[in-house]
């Protein structure tokens, strides 16, 4: 039995899959970056530049959490 596709929701998926893969994964890297700066950066002495890749950290971990908790949203969605 050959079910109905829904094409516009198929075309969505097309480009929003690989905006929203692009979107985590580089947000994970500026956690991941970040965090492995700040500490050098702490290391070396250089207070402002560590304070700054803590807040790029900081940043990146507040993109990465908000597409995740948008994708459980839309997931979840009914409609």
């Amino acid at each position: 039995m050959i079910g109905a596709v829904d094409s516009a929701a198929l075309l969505e998926l097309v480009w929003a899959a690989p905006i929203a893969a692009i979107t985590v994964v580089t947000a994970w890297g500026l956690v991941v970056y970040g965090t492995a700066r700040a500490g050098e950066a702490r290391r070396d002495g250089r207070t402002v530049r560590a304070a700054l890749h803590v807040a790029m950290a900081g940043l990146g971990g507040a993109i990465f959490v908000s597409a995740i908790v948008l994708g459980l949203i839309v997931t979840t969605a009914k409609g």
